[in-house]
């Protein structure tokens, strides 16, 4: 059994760090068999498929992450602002990047990769529907302004922000001229929760106003 669980390890660990530095379409059984030092039949053997491979994958570390989240919301006050719910949306995945290793930097990369492709988006919902319904009722609760509408679109902004933070590309290095790094995910992580919580202060203030404006043409 434990020779199994090990080999399965392998496997995972192989194929992920493959996905993330080409991509699914790309990487083949053959290489993920290559890689994880294990013959082809026993990849098939215990994931039938590379969609299966796949989904194994993106499974694996989604349910480390949604279990720190659920902590994170657990320790939240009866009614936080907007500032705290977003970071305790964001901070559990910040610090399984910086302390998990290079498998959850691969993980990064993979998410941002897939993570709004619309082949995926079922997968990806599928897996992190917990947490996104916590985070999307806390920040309705953290300000009344907001529409669902509004709360669903500033999520889905948010996740964009989140994949593009810890995709750890050159983006920033090159706009920069080589003045900053998007691999200090820390520093990244110190601007993009004002940024976040700016854009839904924002959000909040511009449906008050539609909504003054909806009340004053009834009256």
């Amino acid at each position: 059994m434990r020779g199994s669980e090990n080999t399965r390890t392998a496997i995972l660990d192989a194929a992920e760090n493959l996905f993330a530095a080409a991509s699914f379409d790309i990487v083949s059984m053959r290489d993920v068999a290559a890689k994880a030092r294990v013959p082809l039949g026993l990849i098939n053997y215990h994931f039938e498929s590379k969609e299966k491979l796949f989904e194994a994958i993106i499974a694996r570390r989604s349910d480390e992450l949604n279990a720190r989240r659920r902590e994170a919301f657990a320790r939240l006050k009866s009614k936080p602002d907007l500032r705290q719910v977003i970071d305790v949306f964001l901070r559990p995945h910040l610090e399984l990047m910086l302390e998990g290793g290079a498998g959850w930097r691969s993980y990064g990369r993979l998410l941002a990769q897939t993570g709004q492709q619309q082949r995926w988006a079922r997968l990806i919902t599928k897996h992190f529907k917990e947490t996104q319904d916590l985070v999307i009722g806390a920040i309705e609760q953290a300000d009344p302004r907001l529409t669902k509408e509004a709360v669903a679109r500033g999520y889905t902004h948010m996740v964009s922000v989140m994949f593009g933070m810890f995709a750890v590309n050159d983006l920033l290095a090159v706009i920069s001229r080589r003045a900053h790094s998007s691999r200090d995910l820390e520093r990244a992580y110190d601007y993009a929760l004002p940024f976040l919580v700016g854009a839904f202060e924002g959000l909040a203030a511009a449906c008050a106003q539609e909504t003054g404006r909806k009340e004053a043409s009834r009256a």
